[in-house]
């Protein structure tokens, strides 16, 4: 896959060849400006390559129709924000048919189970422009529940764990995989490549 935002333009990404495999999670560690927030873009189909395709399940996602195709995908991006509402419904994203029980199963996965419960309101504290300062990692990990209280195929996330320690990501990381079907695949453009690619990281692929 290639891609340029316009004839003439260089290159952004240039016979770039990416295959992650079910279960398998990957970082792509590269300094800012590089091309991972437009390689993010490109595998929600916000961009189109200029060349190549991308598949999911060996099907080009075009074909799969991108309302469906994302519809199997949990995505936190680096500039996703908490809506003013509580901590449970930014989890659920508003959903009317929310329980308890599934809002914390999403919190457990992310590492932020413990210390929602810790709050005076725990669950239904408020955050958003009227409530509660909750810390970027906290932040970040309430983010990370909603993707997946939504049980997706596949989770993306770009630079959404940057305020995060190689051993909480790790951890996350194994909480996810015991899932019976845990996401295909968790693609993790970071900024911080010495870190990413530590012997203590928490991805099983760096490129």
């Amino acid at each position: 896959m290639s891609f340029r935002y316009a004839d003439g333009e260089p290159w952004v990404l240039e016979h770039f060849n990416l295959t992650v495999e079910s279960g398998e999670s990957v970082a792509v560690a590269a300094p800012s400006g590089a091309g991972k927030s437009t390689l993010a873009k490109l595998i929600l189909g916000l961009l189109e390559p200029t060349e190549g395709e991308i598949r999911f399940g060996g099907i080009d996602i075009r074909k799969l129709g991108l309302a469906h195709y994302r519809s199997l995908m949990g995505v936190v991006m680096q500039d996703d924000q908490l809506f003013a509402g509580s901590i449970a419904d930014n989890i659920s994203l508003f959903d009317p048919e929310a329980t308890p029980q599934g809002v914390a199963a999403a919190a457990h996965l992310a590492g932020i189970h413990e210390e929602i419960a810790a709050l005076p309101m725990g669950y239904q504290t408020l955050v958003g422009d009227m409530g509660s300062s909750l810390s970027g990692g906290q932040r970040q990990r309430v983010l990370l529940a909603r993707a997946l209280y939504r049980k997706p195929k596949f989770l993306l996330l770009d630079e959404a764990t940057s305020h995060l320690d190689v051993a909480r990501e790790r951890e996350i990381n194994t909480l996810i995989k015991r899932l019976e079907n845990h996401p295909a695949g968790a693609g993790a453009p970071t900024r911080n490549p010495r870190e990413r690619r530590s012997g203590d990281r928490a991805w099983e692929r760096v490129l």
